[in-house]
């Protein structure tokens, strides 16, 4: 079985367990058994703020939602920071009180984001989705306590995340398709490839890592 942590465009073939990221204000209907939902930077210009907020509470309170997210900080898109802020922290209060990880969607905004975790001490994971840095960026991550998800980066020759995922401990990276017009068996078998073990095993550590993934705490 394939698990594809973080994906817009579930698939729902059999033998996959797809996490189908849902986001507030999105037009949409989601289709997978298994989803997060979170405020994506992108998409908060406009919203009402306490009206979001509490379709998150309500959201997040239910059994098929695994995870909040994606949430976090992006200093390229057009959102006034203030907001990415509010609604950024707005998410790890309820993946706190909900007690499930936060998928975090980061550009350009790794030390400020470390900075609300050592201020919060969240007990929940922080899963950094798409991960396409170098392995400095990776541990300085990994020594935080956090983990890395990798995606269609890995089938770029010379992308960064080719070493982060070689450098990566083997009980904490997730696999995902994102956006990508990618099949999460091209990334698994990717995965497989660079890291120097078989497939099946690969199958079987990430089956571990999220079978613990609501109760990682580093």
């Amino acid at each position: 079985m394939f698990i594809n942590i973080h994906t817009h465009h579930p698939t729902l073939l059999p033998g996959l367990l797809e996490i189908e990221s849902v986001y507030f204000g999105q037009v949409k209907a989601p289709v997978a058994n298994m989803r997060s939902v979170g405020l994506h930077p992108w998409f908060l210009e406009g919203i009402e703020m306490e009206v979001a907020n509490k379709w998150l509470h309500e959201q997040a309170a239910l059994k098929n939602v695994v995870a909040i997210g994606e949430a976090g900080l992006d200093k390229v898109c057009k959102t006034p920071w203030d907001l990415q802020l509010l609604a950024f922290q707005h998410c790890i209060e309820i993946s706190e009180s909900v007690g499930k990880p936060l998928i975090i969607h980061c550009v350009r905004a790794f030390s400020e984001i470390l900075a609300l975790k050592k201020q919060w001490k969240p007990r929940q994971t922080w899963v950094f989705h798409g991960f396409d840095k170098n392995v400095l960026t990776a541990e300085m991550l990994l020594r935080a306590g956090c983990c890395l998800s990798f995606g269609a980066a890995l089938l770029r020759e010379k992308s960064p995340a080719l070493q982060s995922l070689r450098a990566c401990p083997g009980d904490r990276f997730f696999l995902e398709t994102d956006d990508a017009a990618v099949s999460i068996s091209a990334v698994y078998e990717r995965t497989a490839e660079l890291r120097g073990i078989k497939p099946g095993k690969l199958e079987g550590l990430l089956k571990v890592n999220f079978a613990r993934f609501e109760y990682l705490v580093f």
